[in-house]
């Protein structure tokens, strides 16, 4: 059986990160974010990397060893509409029960803003030119990407909504539809042999 990846989606701002967390606490399953995996990245070549390429390349390398090691895992990031999608159909949905989680939250942009500037290290005029490109960027993440899994949205303003224990109720229903599916179909193969 193929393990679960549970991808958090969202524009920036939205709660991707303390829901996937929350998630992952919830199911006692692993938990890896993206921009931590890219941050330890650029700590280890002690310089900023090209996040499009190299980070990418080895985000994506890291989670393919997570599934190939049969570890259920939720994952967070901002997924961009025209581009992730083939990212995921290459990597993940070929070895991987996938279900997207996709956070929303009223004012985005102002709480990352928020967020950002709270952050030892960055300056006021990195926070204002992200800012710029987060505009440019939004209409390609605010909404859940058509991936071909199961998608629940979530309203991460203040108190989830849908709850996080439905949420998880969901994502497990959802996954057990899919191990049933898979102990069918191996009932159907010994029946036939």
């Amino acid at each position: 059986m193929k393990p679960l990846v549970i991808i958090v989606s969202g524009a920036p701002g939205s709660g991707k990160s303390t829901l996937a967390r929350a998630i992952a606490e919830q199911m006692m399953i692993p938990h890896i974010e993206r921009d931590m995996v890219l941050r330890g990245l650029e700590l280890t070549k002690g310089e900023k990397i090209e996040r499009g390429v190299l980070g990418i390349e080895r985000y994506y390398g890291l989670l393919t060893d997570m599934i190939t090691a049969e570890i259920s895992f939720v994952t967070d990031g901002t997924i961009y509409k025209g581009i992730s999608e083939a990212d995921i159909e290459a990597h993940l949905k070929p070895i991987a029960h996938v279900v997207n989680v996709h956070a929303r939250a009223k004012n985005e942009m102002e709480r990352f803003k928020h967020r950002e500037a709270k952050r030892v290290g960055w300056s006021d005029e990195w926070v204002e030119d992200y800012m710029k490109r987060l505009h440019e960027i939004y209409p390609l993440t605010v909404d859940p990407l058509d991936l071909g899994v199961t998608v629940i949205e979530v309203e991460a303003t203040g108190d989830y909504n849908p709850s996080l224990t439905a949420v998880v109720d969901s994502v497990r229903q959802d996954y057990a539809a899919y191990a049933k599916t898979i102990k069918l179909g191996e009932n159907q193969n010994e029946k036939t042999n």
